[in-house]
């Protein structure tokens, strides 16, 4: 474990970490999210920013396209934040990281969020866009990501193309992913201790903000219930140390028994989806596994 990674833990558990039951604050969150997204991060050289406003006639949310000069591959990305915070401006760092390095346009998704649109909301969202990218865009050349509840998203995504008969993607990257809102994998528990940024009862407000009554088992929800099968291959990151690492494992051991290429990468001692905090040592050589993912998914044309 690097020192930055040791500070940023420390920081975490002290700073970001609610006191055992405490419950969560959508507006507090929120608030939260926007002072430490107050002085963003300059764009790196070569990466050029397009804002696309919501175009309610097409069902469209709000958006932003990322891009290097002469993208090789195209790329959909869906934040996390529990499903009710963050949006473009809190993952701008990871989604232009991601461009530089795979040498892609990155379209980062601003999707409805809980509790004032629960589900099936964002899987809306999500689906809409990736409909519009696929009509200038062959499938083969796009990879979905997405980080916690993102990557969630993700998989909802697929799953709801697939049900809609629409082309699967080349692949899907998904840091940390929350598929499963009824909590029931039993790192929840084991690992409360461990985690540094959530506790159990987080994910059980967080989720009953989005769920809005749902069945928390779902699988518009909670893709992890849902049908694997005929889904692209995936690359999946957690932590050992988080409480959403069984959600990770049993992704990716229904994927594979499913039959769908699933690539599992755990790591110990790092906080929740540590490959969007990009000045970590950790996340830049995540970062580059990703990259390489894409451009073996998508290959230069």
């Amino acid at each position: 474990m690097s020192i930055q990674a040791f500070l940023t833990r420390r920081y975490l558990r002290s700073q970001f970490k609610p006191p055992a039951g405490k419950r969560v604050s959508v507006e507090e969150a929120r608030q939260g999210m926007a002072r430490m997204s107050r002085w963003p991060m300059p764009l790196p050289k070569g990466i050029h920013l397009k804002s696309l406003p919501a175009d309610p006639a097409a069902g469209l949310s709000p958006a932003e396209w990322l891009s290097v000069e002469a993208p090789q591959r195209t790329v959909l990305y869906f934040h996390g934040g529990g499903y009710f915070s963050c949006g473009l401006d809190t993952h701008r760092p990871v989604v232009a990281a991601i461009s530089r390095r795979a040498q892609a346009r990155v379209l980062s998704v601003d999707y409805r969020l809980a509790p004032e649109h629960p589900c099936p909301a964002a899987v809306e969202d999500a689906l809409a866009w990736y409909r519009d990218v696929l009509s200038d865009t062959a499938a083969a050349q796009i990879v979905l990501a997405g980080d916690s509840a993102g990557g969630g998203l993700v998989m909802a995504c697929l799953q709801a193309a697939q049900q809609q008969g629409l082309p699967m993607p080349a692949g899907a990257v998904l840091f940390s992913p929350w598929v499963d809102l009824a909590a029931a994998g039993e790192s929840v528990q084991t690992n409360a201790h461990t985690d540094v940024m959530f506790n159990p009862e987080n994910l059980a407000d967080a989720a009953q903000f989005y769920l809005g009554g749902r069945n928390p088992r779902d699988p518009v929800a909670s893709p992890l219930y849902g049908d694997m099968a005929g889904l692209p291959p995936l690359l999946i990151f957690a932590s050992q140390s988080e409480i959403l690492l069984s959600d990770a494992t049993r992704l990716h051991d229904q994927a594979l028994a499913a039959g769908v290429s699933s690539q599992l990468v755990l790591q110990s001692n790092l906080p929740h989806v540590w490959p969007i905090m990009v000045m970590l040592p950790e996340a830049k050589a995540s970062l580059r596994q990703v990259a390489a993912f894409m451009r073996e998914r998508v290959p230069a044309r």
